[in-house]
């Protein structure tokens, strides 16, 4: 008998914060959080991917699943950078905003680019896949010299 309050309660708490939960607004500072490990994750999956592509360690059977997730990611950056979200602890310059439409080209030309790494990777042409690291850093670096902060090296 005593177990049925508890049962009752568990179930209202848990309809509680699903409720809470699925209607939350996300804060500036929740989508600026995001973003970071969004863009930490991305350099992570570079760096792997490198390390492989330029024979730094064996490829393995990861190899693949790691330009497909750099792409995914790099897919989702058109998300994570809605309006309101330059404001607080980000490397992100008002420029994003004030030139939506260029930063919006720069972007769809990295989406590209690490969809281009994604297919060059599942190829297996070591030629194409450093081309395409080329091509990828290049589209990072328009971004980033433009509307991202400059920290000193």
């Amino acid at each position: 008998m005593q177990r049925l309050p508890l049962v009752v309660f568990t179930a209202i708490l848990t309809t509680l914060v699903a409720v809470n939960i699925g209607s939350a607004e996300p804060t500036a500072e929740d989508q600026i959080k995001y973003r970071q490990a969004l863009m930490e994750s991305m350099a992570g999956h570079i760096e792997i991917l490198s390390y492989m592509a330029f024979n730094k360690i064996e490829k393995n059977e990861f190899y693949q699943s790691h330009a497909d997730a750099l792409a995914s990611a790099t897919a989702e950056l058109k998300w994570v950078f809605p309006e309101g979200s330059g404001e607080g602890e980000t490397d992100a310059l008002p420029a994003i905003w004030e030139n939506l439409d260029d930063f919006n080209t720069a972007r769809s030309t990295a989406e590209q680019a690490f969809a281009g790494l994604r297919d060059a990777v599942a190829g297996d042409d070591a030629t194409a896949v450093i081309g395409a690291f080329s091509a990828a850093g290049k589209s990072c670096k328009g971004c980033h010299e433009t509307y991202r902060v400059e920290h000193e090296h």
